[in-house]
């Protein structure tokens, strides 16, 4: 595989309504401006329900994004 290693969003279930909107960082909650990158999908379902949405994270890293721990 290629490429930076990127963590997975959190689910759509445990993001705040301005998280879910694209308008907050999918990590810290903190408020997006220009320079805001995708972070993935972030997979989430209600019944039958699809609730998978792109979420967005601070740029550059956020502080709280998940850091890559490597093969244990």
């Amino acid at each position: 595989m290629t490429g930076a290693w990127r963590p997975k969003p959190p689910p759509a279930a445990d993001l705040t309504g301005w998280q879910y909107l694209g308008w907050r960082c999918c990590w810290c909650a903190g408020l997006l401006g220009q320079g805001a990158r995708s972070a993935g999908r972030a997979e989430g379902h209600s019944g039958a329900h699809d609730l998978s949405v792109e979420v967005y994270e601070c740029d550059p890293h956020c502080s709280k994004r998940p850091t890559e721990t490597g093969p244990a």
